[in-house]
């Protein structure tokens, strides 16, 4: 049996009775039970009624041998089956069609709604005759119409459900990305592989608009062409447009989505679904829901950041007041946050921990406002009670930094980066990991930025003698990872 499909208005009969295998061998022994007639699927639709012929024209009988009596038959049956609109439920009827010939309408019906009928034409006997065989298929009808019915409402449900179940799952996700990402920098590429994930697409790029509002640059793009740091003006192409008019792009191949707060700030772009497909509504759904969360998200990893750059500008202010200048000849402060943060970063340091590490270099001696001059700048070995009383800088660095809410995680940093891998440092004596990993890196910097700079009590070294003596010291005094980690970043850094 094949069904000549309607090409519109693919509904319940048509997709889910006549293609299942029970339909199918149900009818084929119901067939031989009444005399092997020509069946005939009437569809019920808003747009007007469809007919569709149920056999091979190989197994037509006499009367449509040809397409002319075909179509004869069709409208017959037409004009018929609307003439019987309104007839008793769940009841076959006998009748005879134009060319004479014993014919029997079978309702397809689901909670009295009618989705149809089955037409049985040209049959060898009379209905009465084949009175059981007829209940019987009717019963068989109802219950394969039932069951088709239920799929179909099964599979729409899914259909509804999935993507307002992928919307959900997105903002989880969403928030779980950002819970964890302090910087456009880790935000922007997280929600992109996300947005790629989630949507299986080839491509994604990111763009934010510029302070003048009149560029898109690029944050971050998997397709070379429009590399972070590409600028588009807004208006021209497809991701100008769409940052001009605020509106969504859904093409076959192209979704695009802005990220508007009162204005545009920006927008993502999806391109080449994986499997090749186009891009539906069901896409756009979910995108929808991902670019309001990454506004919010958009807005806060700028304000942290503004945040950042006013802190760290404050702690340098603050710095220079204190006169605390790691200068010699040709060593200063931000060459030695070069240092600190190049190796954080060679050591799996969180972008968070970066940045605390960069503002513990500006604070590190902080605890040595109050330490007389005589001290600080005497040419001769310090006596025990000046040691001790320089020993004690960490501490009051601590006591002047912990009230500060912002400033709370250098603590264990400034407290600790005179203690020693073998323990035999100040002022708790820690040693091994116990240690603070941020302190073990500033202790190797500290101490390397110390002898290539000018001091009161000794003459400057040389860079490589100066890389020597910590190599030297690699787990005695220092942490041997975190030597490895110095040596690879000098190397990398050509410091000479």
């Amino acid at each position: 049996m094949v069904l000549l499909k309607a090409k519109k208005n693919w509904g319940v009969l048509d997709s889910k009775l006549v293609q299942s295998e029970t339909w199918k061998k149900g009818y084929k022994a119901f067939s031989v039970l009444l005399t092997k007639p020509l069946g005939w699927l009437s569809i019920s639709r808003e747009g007007g009624d469809s007919l569709s012929r149920l056999d091979h024209k190989s197994n037509c009988s006499w009367y449509c041998h040809s397409l002319s009596h075909e179509k004869t038959c069709e409208q017959y049956l037409a004009e018929y089956m609307e003439r019987r609109k309104g007839g008793v439920p769940d009841q076959f009827h006998a009748f005879t069609c134009h060319a004479g010939k014993h014919c029997a309408v079978f309702p397809a019906n689901f909670f009295n709604e009618t989705k149809g009928a089955f037409i049985a034409c040209n049959l060898k006997k009379t209905v009465a005759a084949m009175q059981p065989q007829a209940a019987a298929f009717q019963q068989f009808l109802k219950g394969e119409v039932s069951l088709a019915c239920k799929n179909y409402e099964l599979e729409n449900l899914k259909d509804t459900l999935h993507p307002k179940a992928l919307a959900l799952s997105t903002i989880h996700s969403v928030h779980r990305v950002v819970s964890t990402a302090f910087s456009l920098d880790e935000l922007l590429p997280r929600i992109a592989r996300l947005s790629m994930q989630i949507l299986k697409v080839k491509n994604c790029a990111i763009y934010l608009v510029d302070d003048q509002r009149q560029y898109l640059v690029s944050k971050f793009s998997t397709d070379k062409r429009f590399e972070k740091g590409t600028m588009i003006r807004i208006g021209l192409g497809i991701e100008g447009k769409v940052a001009a008019g605020g509106e969504i792009l859904l093409s076959r191949k192209v979704l695009a989505v802005p990220f508007i707060e009162q204005d545009v700030v920006g927008l993502i772009v999806l391109r080449d679904k994986t499997d090749g497909k186009p891009f539906g509504v069901n896409d756009l759904e979910v995108l929808k829901v991902l670019s309001e969360q990454t506004v919010v998200a958009i807005k806060n990893a700028q304000l942290y950041e503004e945040t950042q750059q006013l802190t760290l500008g404050s702690i340098k202010s603050i710095t220079e007041l204190m006169e605390l200048d790691f200068s010699g000849d040709n060593v200063h402060l931000p060459f030695f946050a070069e240092l600190v943060k190049g190796m954080g970063y060679d050591l799996g340091l969180s972008r968070r921990d970066l940045v605390d590490l960069e503002r513990a270099v500006f604070l590190l001696d902080a605890g040595c406002v109050g330490l007389p001059e005589a001290i600080l700048n005497k040419r001769s070995s310090l006596t025990a009670e000046e040691y001790e009383a320089v020993k004690k800088h960490p501490h009051r660095g601590v006591q002047v930094l912990k009230s500060i809410h912002s400033l709370k995680p250098l603590v264990p940093i400034i407290l600790h980066h005179h203690e020693r891998y073998d323990g035999m440092g100040y002022p708790k004596g820690l040693k091994g990991e116990e240690i603070p990993i941020g302190a073990r890196i500033i202790a190797v910097v500290d101490s390397f930025t110390a002898m290539i700079s000018s001091r009161p009590y000794r003459e400057t070294r040389k860079m490589a003698e100066a890389v020597e003596e910590i190599k030297r010291h690699s787990g005695t005094q220092f942490d041997p990872k975190v030597v490895e980690s110095f040596l690879k970043v000098i190397q990398e850094k050509k410091i000479k």
